[in-house]
């Protein structure tokens, strides 16, 4: 619990550098979550450098759906990685196969 509360300062008062190596791990290990793997492929650092970048831009702001002031409105997505969910999906199911897993026996007589 220790090092969810560094973060958390980190966040709040830290150097831009520190911000950013948070915002990058905590992405990284979010990806990884997703795609189901424990390293990210370096076909998806694209995605990890965008929702880096995202959620750096977003600081301050976490948690909102929406932001509106003089003539000036934003929107957030539900999910950081969710305009990637089709790629991701893809990555998940590309082991599959056509037909999806399959599990069964084979008897030889």
């Amino acid at each position: 619990m220790g090092a969810i509360k560094e973060d958390v300062k980190k966040l709040l008062s830290g150097t831009i550098d520190e911000k950013l190596e948070v915002i990058e791990r905590r992405t990284k290990e979010r990806l990884a979550s997703l795609l189901g793997v424990s390293e990210i492929p370096i076909e998806f650092e694209y995605i990890s450098y965008e929702v880096t970048l995202k959620r750096f831009n977003r600081i301050g702001q976490e948690g909102m759906q929406s932001y509106s002031q003089e003539g000036l409105s934003m929107a957030f997505p539900d999910s950081d990685f969710s305009e990637y969910q089709q790629v991701i999906d893809a990555f998940k199911d590309q082991d599959k196969g056509l037909l999806g897993p399959r599990k069964g026996k084979v008897r030889f007589l």
